[in-house]
């Protein structure tokens, strides 16, 4: 299975080319980026037979390729995806999937026409602790499902295009799109409608939010909580939890620990939910362990070599592009913005 990787820049190289040339039946034939020095430092991770270009476009219709993988700022995923998929490509495209509904839209509708697999870098999916986190949900282990919540205070993010409104599509997009995704899985009802308050109140060399509360109405009355700060210097940890009628489940993102409380006996059990492997300990530039990009992309080949439908998927991805933007307009707005003005 020969891929292309769209964005050949630290993350692009670091998680998904460094990733990739470790699975079994894979060869890496491709890769763009306009930096010189980017595409060099691929060459000396997948060896000098590795085809460079300054375009994606070459990359993304090459016909020595049958996978890309879309590594570039969020505003060009769009037209890089569609591009992928007309040429006839399986596509896996970092978050979020598209500026806009209607943008998701079109790339489900090529990749349907395309008969090929499209799959969006939602890995927080693959992440043991939240795959156990999922498991003990879906088993009735806190019982009836009421609420759930985000709480990441943190430093800001890396300079350059993340500070852009125009390239990102705004913070939540960008950042929280993650942990909204990870909401909709487990709630497994619909969202209805978003309620928000943020702004840029300290980080002001940048256009977009550096704080935000967000609530989210699910269908039966569930709610979910985000809650995010880009200007706390200390700390970092990601807290997510879950609350039901029979107990409730905390997690820590960089401490891998799940806490599971019962109320109907005083039970409190402390677990460490550790990746394994080539799947723990990816550190981000900003000295973040992220885990999951490896299993992500494990997923995606088994979909592609057994012509099946990836569990994150570009419905799924669609949904939390829906449910970001709608916070990021009742921001704007100043009221609650129900996820029937984002049709489909």
């Amino acid at each position: 299975m020969r891929f292309g990787l769209l964005g050949a820049g630290w993350f692009g190289r670091e998680a998904h080319l460094r990733n990739l040339l470790t699975i079994d039946g894979v060869e890496v034939a491709a890769v763009s980026s306009r930096s010189n020095a980017s595409l060099e430092a691929a060459k000396d991770l997948a060896g000098e037979q590795l085809l460079t270009f300054h375009n994606w476009e070459d990359v993304a219709t090459h016909d020595g390729v049958d996978a890309v993988i879309v590594a570039l700022t969020n505003d060009q995923h769009h037209a890089a995806a569609m591009a992928a998929l007309k040429a006839g490509k399986h596509v896996l495209c970092e978050k979020p999937l598209g500026l806009t509904v209607p943008q998701c839209d079109e790339i489900i509708e090529a990749a349907g026409e395309a008969g090929t697999v499209l799959q969006i870098g939602h890995e927080m999916r693959f992440q043991r602790l939240y795959s156990r986190m999922k498991e003990m949900i879906d088993r009735g282990d806190i019982g009836a499902l009421q609420l759930m919540w985000c709480r990441e205070f943190r430093g800001p993010m890396r300079p350059g295009w993340r500070s852009s409104e125009a390239l990102t599509g705004g913070t939540i997009l960008e950042k929280n799109v993650h942990h909204i995704d990870l909401f909709n899985w487990m709630m497994k009802v619909p969202p209805v409608a978003v309620t928000a308050h943020g702004g840029t109140n300290v980080l002001k060399d940048r256009e977009i939010l550096d704080n935000a509360q967000v609530i989210i109405e699910y269908e039966g009355g569930l709610r979910a909580t985000l809650e995010l700060c880009l200007f706390a210097p200390f700390g970092g940890e990601c807290e997510i939890g879950a609350c039901g009628d029979g107990g409730r489940i905390d997690t820590k993102n960089q401490a891998l620990e799940l806490v599971h409380h019962r109320f109907d006996i005083p039970d409190r059990q402390v677990m460490q939910i550790a990746d394994e492997g080539d799947a723990a300990n990816f550190v981000d530039s900003s000295g973040r362990v992220d885990r999951g990009i490896k299993p992500e992309l494990v997923h995606f080949v088994e979909c592609v070599r057994e012509n099946r439908q990836p569990i994150n998927d570009g419905q799924s991805a669609k949904l939390a592009v829906a449910v970001c933007l709608a916070a990021q307009e009742s921001i704007r707005r100043r009221e609650t913005v129900p996820l029937s003005e984002y049709p489909g």
